[in-house]
């Protein structure tokens, strides 16, 4: 398989397109069908405003990343991973937290897509073309260390509610509040995206290739997950549900946000670069 493509072969394409009409199915089912989340009335509005986001921020943006990357714009294949990256985390973390219901194995379908999709269109990305096109319009230090700040930052949140909760042979207050669910999070933020921003902040600051690209998709999933976190935050200090703290909504809150601006920079230091090449190979290995 080649690894040099960069437009979305049309098994991607597919799979992508699955994802976002079965995003839109979950997210109105969620919104419009009576009982279809059987929890309390405070975490249905928080799975609800998810659902709000994802059928007007997210699915919109993956569709806008997938037509940009199937033009062969350099910026589109990294906003479409990014996006990508950003369903799988939110499938991932929906699957694992919702009740059980008639929609289960669509919830099953929408993470498998979503990992197996982004995982594949990773391995067909060059990172070369990613790496000549940023190089010395971005702060490799700036965004190295924004992404370091936000893992420790995110790492500390979790960290200062886990270790004394741990010691004390009791659940978090999260947990407590939100059931044993919530463990999900814990287990995505602290196993996969602090390693993940660590890495890739490391990788930034060495100038390697593969640093360009992954500071691309962890900003732009980031940027992504910014308003899920604002309305969620939202709907729990409407629905006094769960218990709010100054530090728990600054440190949900604001790192995303500080992300979703550096992403936008990021997009826009790709003058226009469309790599148009290879279009056989790229039909003959669907990537």
């Amino acid at each position: 398989m080649s690894a040099t493509t960069v437009k979305p072969g049309r098994a991607y394409v597919t799979a992508t397109l699955a994802v976002i009409a079965l995003s839109v199915t979950a997210s109105l089912l969620g919104l419009f069908r009576e009982g279809h989340y059987d929890v309390e009335p405070g975490i249905v509005l928080r799975l609800q405003a998810q659902d709000a986001v994802i059928l007007v921020v997210a699915v919109p943006a993956l569709a806008l990343a997938l037509w940009t990357a199937r033009r062969g714009s350099l910026r589109g294949r990294i906003a479409w991973l990014g996006a990508l990256a950003y369903m799988t985390y939110v499938w991932s973390s929906i699957t694992a937290t919702t009740p059980f219901n008639e929609f289960f194995l669509g919830y099953v379908a929408l993470f498998g897509l979503s990992l197996f999709t982004l995982v594949g269109g990773v391995a067909h990305t060059d990172p070369e073309p990613v790496q000549r096109a940023l190089s010395g319009k971005i702060s490799e230090r700036l965004y190295a260390g924004v992404l370091a700040f936000i893992g420790v930052g995110l790492a500390l949140l979790w960290l200062v509610d886990l270790v004394p909760a741990t010691l004390a042979g009791t659940p978090p207050l999260v947990v407590e509040e939100l059931g044993e669910g919530a463990v999900h999070t814990y287990v995505l933020d602290l196993g996969v995206v602090v390693p993940a921003l660590s890495l890739t902040a490391g990788w930034l600051l060495q100038r390697r290739a593969w640093g360009y690209v992954f500071a691309g998709v962890l900003l732009v999933m980031a940027a992504l997950l910014a308003p899920g976190l604002a309305a969620i935050t939202a709907a729990d200090a409407l629905g006094d549900y769960v218990t709010l703290s100054t530090p728990l909504i600054v440190g949900t809150v604001l790192p995303p946000l500080v992300a979703a601006v550096l992403a936008v920079r990021y997009l826009l230091a790709f003058d226009g670069s469309a790599v148009r090449d290879r279009e056989p190979a790229d039909r003959r290995t669907g990537s």
